[in-house]
């Protein structure tokens, strides 16, 4: 017997365009963390990797999936699931039916089952819930998510909210394997020097997370247009997911054919750009390395346009100091 999959009625939401501010997370993390450490009790999978891949599947509940689904870890439908679906963009061309939720405890429990029924990712359950680092690679190895940064951006961001300590863990450094035999207590290994060190220094993957909320702040939006801000351990794929536009839309917005030319930190404008810049600057001078697509993503404005004002081709390579028109 086929099981017929109906999909709840659309609901047309505003699309507010806001970046992951570090008040969002930190109210997800007050909100979600005793489910994320029920979870763990039940399953094994540490409370601090549930929440940081919450937050960055998510945007710290700030998604569409979150908002029409309770869906905090864009989890699809699948051959097992017979709920409701709500469609989104995602990687494939057409919208793909992913899984809803009547609650986000429900999410969050389906998303410890989703990894302990996976042959994929049975050997994370060997490693020891203080071991972050070890499973946020294992994921990423796993092909949990297509992001080459996946694993970076978790353990980024549960080292820049100290999500480690939720469990009674301790920040690692890098390479560090947790190992704990039932004679030595998680209070031993907060004694070992290389443990105390490690909590007063900062590693590449809480640097990178730390200096994009800090850089990016609240609301995002550029010339009058909406966009956002590809982070650590994003994709198009997930932008195209979080606010339901298709990855042509976002490459024709952001004037490229190519979803490998926007990078970690790259500005994505989910709105087709303006012909010119309304704000109160008139011009710009180049600076070292500027190139004329770099302008127009960071005043907003067509790429083909602001060539034609400034009587440049696409092509043209610009010099220090030059001074180009924005309106």
């Amino acid at each position: 017997m086929v099981r017929r999959i109906v999909p709840l009625l659309f609901v047309v939401w505003p699309i507010c365009v806001y970046a992951q501010s570090s008040a969002e997370i930190q109210n997800y993390i007050t909100r979600y963390r005793q489910i994320a450490l029920e979870q763990e009790q039940k399953y094994g999978i540490p409370a601090s990797i549930t929440l940081a891949q919450g937050i960055l599947e998510s945007r710290a509940g700030m998604s569409g999936l979150v908002r029409n689904a309770n869906n905090h870890f864009g989890i699809k439908r699948g051959l097992d699931w017979a709920g409701p679906c709500f469609y989104a963009w995602d990687d494939d061309p057409q919208k793909s039916p992913f899984r809803v939720y009547s609650s986000a405890e429900e999410s969050f429990r389906d998303h410890s089952r989703f990894l302990q029924n996976n042959s994929r990712y049975r050997s994370l359950f060997s490693k020891s819930v203080f071991d972050y680092r070890g499973w946020a690679n294992g994921l990423q190895l796993a092909t949990y998510a297509t992001s080459p940064t996946y694993a970076k951006a978790l353990i980024g961001y549960i080292e820049t909210y100290k999500l480690y300590a939720i469990n009674g863990g301790v920040k690692l450094p890098p390479g560090r394997k947790v190992i704990i035999p039932k004679t030595i207590t998680i209070e031993e290994l907060v004694e070992r020097e290389d443990v105390r060190e490690a909590e007063d220094k900062k590693y590449e993957e809480e640097e990178s997370v730390s200096t994009a909320i800090r850089r990016y702040g609240f609301v995002v939006d550029i010339n009058d247009v909406r966009c956002t801000i590809l982070y650590p351990g994003e994709t198009l794929a997930s932008i195209s997911m979080k606010y339901d536009i298709s990855q042509a839309k976002l490459l024709e917005y952001n004037e490229t054919t190519n979803k490998d030319d926007l990078k970690e930190g790259d500005i994505i404008f989910i709105e087709k750009k303006k012909k010119k810049y309304h704000g109160a600057q008139d011009d710009y001078r180049v600076r070292k390395g500027d190139t004329l697509y770099q302008i127009s993503q960071k005043f907003g404005i067509r790429i083909s346009c602001l060539s034609k004002m400034n009587n440049l081709t696409l092509f043209s390579n610009l010099s220090e100091g030059q001074k180009l028109r924005l309106k």
